[in-house]
């Protein structure tokens, strides 16, 4: 029975309603849940369907070149099972993966988002921001946190900060859109700077950075674009006084944490006031917050002192798998209190329990303080140089997860190991190396180009980038806010992490990205507006 013109416009009604109910929720999951990210990925697969008319559809795609080129990421993983050899994780890949290629499907062949509905999801994005970081802010004042990952129990801090950068960057160009109220302006300007702050709190250097450099790129571009010379010269002036405080603050904290405080070291007590022995390492163990680790340590009076207060044993392991010894040793230094039992005895019972969890450095249990990320950061570059095992250091682990991967692409430089033996590749790798890692800390690149070259070889790394660049040229989208701060983020991210790697990640980057480049109605600055 053919349907009334009256019964079309209600059936497309209400598979538009769906499709956007369908956006909505997947954009609420991002920061939020992973299960809500599948869900909403179901039911914009099956509107897609049951809307039919795939003919129309085929045809929109069909002439949609940057559509074409966003899928074909994908394509190229199916490419790389040609020459695969474990097909039970290259499908597993595959899996992980899907969201790059059903979510531009879907997005490209729908009708586009008016702009009213499109920065209703971005609303809707920042609101679900806000209350992630609002639950973390919780578990973060009314538990006892020993890492700080431990603040966001329901995606991955690393995934979650990039949420946060980019409900930063959407609240931030809502406090200057146009025809925006007094108080709203203040309530999007509260948000841009609690979105920051939070990044300080959970000690996202990932995160800062892409604050920073993305603050940085924007100045630029909106300083080269004044045609008044004054104004070109008062920009540069202030871009250049913006970055050279933090710079300055840097190379203080950088000096005083490298320079020692006690400088007579000529001049040391040899025995504790209990009358045995001290000894001093001036030469293997390093400076930290300014002090000597190494000096005034009094082993035996350590052992007993800390086993009347503890039950974990001196010789044992604290709760992150470190030695213990080494831990309190570090702890009593950061407290500028020598290693003795004096000095065991002026801990407090949280101090006690902060050094059995593994936290070696009081700055480390300073909430909203950079200094502390600073500091870890210092102590792994002094524990690099001393040739220090790289296990449970997040930066030197990075250092022999991206030597590994040059190894891998050193072997297989033009075709790459293929989409499913990435992993084995890594393995075999580590072994040849004889890496230092023990097995529980042998882990992929944590840098998604090196990944890609790793998988798919040289031509294969220049199509990924090629991927990533040519849509937002193609259609210019690149010069609008929005789009621009979300490749920013995602440039910079995959330096330090493997941000297709997983479900969330790869559904991160597919949705937004499909929707900024096909989700919106396409008139001039639509999505700055």
């Amino acid at each position: 029975m053919n349907r009334s013109p009256g019964t079309w416009l209600t059936v497309n009604h209400l598979h538009g309603t769906i499709y956007f109910l369908g956006l909505a929720l997947m954009i609420i999951s991002l920061p939020l849940s992973r299960f809500g990210m599948s869900v909403s990925q179901f039911i914009l697969v099956g509107n897609w369907l049951w809307e039919g008319q795939l003919r129309d559809k085929w045809q929109l795609l069909k002439r949609n070149i940057p559509f074409w080129v966003v899928i074909s990421l994908f394509l190229m993983h199916l490419l790389g099972m040609v020459y695969t050899t474990d097909f039970e994780y290259g499908f597993k890949d595959l899996r992980t993966k899907l969201p790059l290629l059903i979510l531009p499907v879907i997005l490209a062949s729908s009708r586009p988002l008016s702009g009213k509905r499109f920065h209703l999801l971005l609303n809707l994005y920042t609101i679900a921001v806000l209350a992630g970081t609002l639950i973390s802010l919780r578990i973060l004042i009314t538990q006892n946190i020993s890492d700080i990952r431990e603040i966001s129990p329901l995606i991955s801090h690393i995934r979650f900060s990039l949420n946060v950068c980019i409900a930063l960057f959407i609240s931030s160009r809502r406090v200057v859109r146009k025809g925006t109220g007094t108080a709203v302006r203040l309530m999007w300007t509260l948000l841009t700077v609690w979105f920051f702050l939070f990044l300080f709190i959970l000690e996202s250097v990932t995160g800062i950075a892409v604050v920073l450099l993305a603050t940085l790129i924007f100045s630029v571009y909106h300083i080269a674009r004044q045609r008044n010379i004054y104004r070109v010269l008062a920009g540069i002036v202030a871009l250049l006084a913006v970055i050279s405080l933090p710079l300055m603050w840097l190379h203080d904290e950088v000096k005083s944490y490298y320079t020692p405080h006690l400088n007579d070291l000529g001049r040391l007590d040899m025995s504790t006031p209990r009358g045995n022995p001290y000894t001093h390492d001036t030469v293997h163990l390093p400076v930290e917050n300014g002090s000597c680790i190494g000096i005034y340590v009094s082993g035996v009076e350590l052992k007993d002192s800390w086993e009347k207060r503890s039950r974990l044993a001196y010789d044992g392991k604290d709760g992150k798998g470190n030695e213990l010894r080494y831990t309190l040793i570090r702890y009593l230094n950061s407290r500028n209190l020598r290693k003795d039992a004096d000095g065991v005895g002026r801990l407090s019972d949280e101090d006690i329990r902060s050094i059995e969890q593994g936290i070696a450095n009081t700055e480390y249990l300073k909430g909203l303080n950079i200094r502390s990320r600073l500091y870890k950061i210092l102590w792994e570059i002094g524990r690099m140089k001393q040739g220090g095992n790289p296990g449970g250091h997040s930066l030197l682990q990075r250092l022999e997860f991206w030597k590994a991967a040059r190894g891998i692409i050193e072997e297989h430089f033009w075709t790459g190991v293929g989409t499913g033996d990435l992993d084995q590749a890594f393995r075999t790798q580590f072994d040849k190396m004889n890496s230092p890692l023990a097995p529980g800390f042998r882990w992929r690149t944590h840098n998604q180009y090196m990944a890609m070259f790793a998988t798919f070889g040289f031509f294969g790394f220049l199509w990924f980038l090629f991927t990533l660049l040519f849509p937002p040229l193609y259609t210019r989208k690149i010069t609008r806010f929005y789009y621009a701060a979300f490749l920013i983020t995602l440039l910079i991210s995959m330096l330090t992490e493997d941000t297709l790697e997983t479900q969330a990640g790869a559904t991160f980057f597919a949705f937004l990205n499909a929707l900024y480049l096909f989700g919106e109605e396409n008139h001039p600055g639509a999505s700055d507006q």
